[in-house]
């Protein structure tokens, strides 16, 4: 039976421990970044420094045309770190959080922290097309797993952990406390209400601090340009983001499609793992080299904010070289994750989305040149677009969007975009690129948030008082629903008539369950079904004081009692 001594019993208490995660999850994404810019300034710069600014282009790197290689070494030691130490740590993390969340009681074991922070930070800092968002919910949501064993807490505070640990990497990595709490509101927290949301709230915003102090408070990404553009026409303007937002919907769908494309055509290969990622880091090596000999810059290897940037500062017009880019970027990322590397997918999803609407505002730009349209409020439809269309998080990705911009102007046709893409994608495809992983398993993510009934129905208002109590040696009588069988004025055992049909003449002793435990009545039906679990006991005996006799014993419940009962309350609330 699990110990739950240390269960925070009130509010204060829940937000001590969200604020030591906030604090932790504000670290570790500053160690992240650091971590990443140590190897990648040792792999491309052969400098030794943690000191990296990813909105700044890599010069090029010493290595020359060997730096095609320099992903290969990479995905070397990742397939290493994975396949000894943590195989959750492979692929793009957010799955696995969802996992724990649903199908594992919540526990993530603790060494994924490390393996996930290594791996991660040894593909993107080696050229991987991949980003750090996903790795640090991850290695946020794990450690919080952990703060939950060692607090001995119940499935559902361990579960709120993790949605906390969660959210504020996402807050401290975007400097987006908003876009934080959306995140878990939208893809993980099993219920909301206030004693969800705000410790979700106060994690993320103690991360986001953090992050602000270690990392720096300017937004994720700058639009000088877009302050000076005022749009002709306010419809015309959420009228294109609805067709780009269609579009983007499918290159979304296109992207989920072709990551897992990739899983699946890496492991069926012939080889070992080693040799799958050899193949798929050589060829991304190749892929990003002959960019920068064709452009001047790597731009798909990496988180690829760099390239954002561009496209937000309309440094990059060509509609055929951003169509280029777009290409390429979906290939190199399906190459990354479909060979074995670790690292996240939000980063890619907003690469593809900028330079999406990147090519749709400047191809609409170049053929309607009087319209005085400004590419720039398309980029950022784009990027929100993507992300919702990949995730299902349309809120998040809206959100994110303007706080990593910190610029209101668009979010008319970002808010169009958004929920356009989403419905396209969501036509084509149930999944979406975090759920279809887990589907692919056999294990399903439901859809939407409900009451948490568990949570809140108490055993005295569910469990049977009808009871009669009996000795062993008497016989079950025609009335009797439920008996508790006395033993030295004590209940040994209990008969549910509930259950089966009782016929002949058999006395009690033969009919009595003796594998029960004693609970509360005041204890919610999460927490009974938790201890009748973990006791591996199908009923439990309601007690006052903890005592067996008579007097004491105030009622009895079962399991199979208790799913009814959800499912009939179920069953109301959606009449």
């Amino acid at each position: 039976m699990e110990d739950t001594k240390l269960v925070p019993k009130n509010l204060g208490a829940l937000f001590v421990i969200s604020i030591i995660i906030g604090l932790i999850a504000g670290l570790f994404s500053w160690l992240f970044r650091l971590l990443i810019g140590l190897v990648h300034n040792l792999a491309f710069l052969g400098q030794l420094s943690p000191q990296y600014d990813a909105n700044i282009h890599t010069p090029p790197s010493y290595l020359g045309w060997l730096i095609i290689f320099v992903p290969v070494l990479g995905g070397i030691i990742v397939v290493y770190l994975i396949r000894n130490f943590a195989p959750q740590a492979k692929g793009h993390g957010v799955p696995e959080v969802m996992n724990a969340i649903y199908h594992e009681r919540g526990l993530i074991p603790g060494n994924v922290s490390v393996v996930k922070a290594f791996a991660s930070a040894i593909t993107i800092g080696t050229g991987g097309s991949l980003g750090r968002e996903g790795p640090i919910v991850q290695i946020s949501a794990a450690f919080s797993s952990v703060i939950g064993r060692l607090l001995r807490v119940p499935v559902n505070q361990r579960n709120l952990f993790i949605a906390c640990g969660a959210s504020s990497g996402i807050a401290a990595t975007f400097n987006a406390p908003l876009g934080g709490i959306l995140f878990s509101i939208e893809l993980l927290l099993v219920t909301i209400n206030s004693r969800t949301i705000l410790p979700v709230a106060i994690s993320t915003v103690v991360a986001a601090n953090v992050g602000r102090y270690l990392i720096g408070s300017d937004p994720a990404f700058t639009i000088p340009a877009l302050a000076q553009v005022q749009a002709t026409s306010g419809a015309l303007m959420t009228g294109l983001a609805v067709v780009l937002g269609a579009l983007v919907g499918l290159l979304s769908l296109v992207f989920i499609r072709g990551i897992y494309f990739s899983e699946d055509f890496f492991d069926k290969m012939p080889v070992n793992a080693y040799l799958k990622h050899i193949i798929g880091s050589l060829i991304l090596g190749v892929m990003f080299y002959a960019m920068y000999l064709h452009s001047g810059h790597y731009h798909i290897e990496g988180v690829g904010y760099a390239s954002i940037q561009d496209v937000l500062w309309n440094s990059i017009t060509d509609p055929w070289f951003l169509l280029l880019l777009m290409i390429a970027k979906l290939l190199a990322t399906s190459l990354t994750i479909g060979s074995g590397g670790s690292g996240g997918v939000f980063s890619p999803s907003l690469f593809l989305g900028a330079v999406a609407g990147g090519f749709f505002g400047n191809l609409v730009a170049l053929v309607f040149p009087d319209l005085g349209i400004s590419p720039i409020i398309f980029v950022l439809s784009g990027m929100a677009a993507m992300v919702a269309g990949t995730t299902s998080a349309p809120l998040t990705a809206a959100i994110i969007v303007y706080e990593m911009t910190l610029d209101y102007g668009a979010i008319l046709p970002i808010m169009a975009a958004v929920g356009v893409s989403y419905a396209v994608r969501r036509h084509f495809s149930v999944d979406d690129i975090y759920t279809l992983k887990l589907t692919r398993r056999g294990k399903y993510i439901p859809e939407g948030l409900t009451t948490d009934l568990k949570s809140f129905i108490r055993l005295k208002n569910v469990m049977y008082t009808k009871l009669s109590f009996l000795g062993e040696d008497d016989q079950v009588g025609e009335n009797d629903e439920v008996v508790c069988v006395l033993a030295d004025d004590k209940v040994c055992g209990v008969i549910d008539l509930h259950s089966y049909d009782i016929k002949g003449d058999r006395p009690i002793r033969e009919l009595t369950q003796r594998s029960f435990i004693v609970l509360n009545a005041d204890m919610t039906v999460s927490q009974a079904i938790e201890e009748l679990k973990d006791s591996h006991s199908g009923v439990a005996v309601i007690s006052s004081s903890g005592e067996l006799d008579q007097e004491s014993v105030e009622g009895v419940v079962t399991s199979m009692h208790l799913i009814k009962v959800i499912g009939d309350t179920t069953r109301i609330l959606r009449m």
